[in-house]
């Protein structure tokens, strides 16, 4: 996310309150316009919400603002991803493309297949359920980087 859209999202989370375009703009030192637009982004990620006369808020609980922006993505991103890679697919055949060629095309495709699929399955899973185990693999996570220390260590 660009600098003043996480700056307006974390600011209204933070003030706890619904809040007006000045308000921002005068809290971060913004002008207008950088205000207008990074509300505006944050309205297409599905990140802020319009509540009233021109006030703004975000939701209080950041596992649900975090859903609704993987929502959004997932819409905007996913099935077209999709349809571009299996275009490509069907393009490297008819046109007899090197055999190297269809099978790297092939590849990108059945991970963003399979990427997809989780997703799916994701969904279907309980909010508690998502969030008790992202919990527990971020515990497990932190405690092999303590253990065995992190990949980054050895860059």
């Amino acid at each position: 996310m660009e600098a003043d859209p996480c700056r307006v999202h974390a600011y209204l989370y933070l003030v706890e309150r619904p809040a007006s375009e000045s308000d921002i703009a005068g809290a971060l030192d913004l002008d207008g316009a950088a205000v207008t637009a990074a509300l505006a982004y944050l309205v297409r990620w599905r990140m802020v919400q319009s509540v009233g006369a021109s006030l703004w808020q975000v939701g209080g609980d950041p596992w649900d603002m975090l859903m609704s922006a993987l929502e959004a993505r997932r819409q905007e991103e996913i099935a077209p991803a999709l349809a571009t890679l299996r275009g490509c697919r069907d393009a490297a055949l008819r046109d007899k493309l090197d055999p190297s060629v269809r099978r790297r095309i092939g590849a990108v495709l059945d991970l963003a297949e399979d990427l997809a699929a989780i997703d799916t399955q994701a969904r279907r899973l309980s909010p508690q359920f998502l969030r008790q185990m992202v919990g527990l693999s971020g515990r497990a996570a932190r405690f092999m980087d303590r253990t065995f220390g992190s990949r980054r260590d050895k860059r």
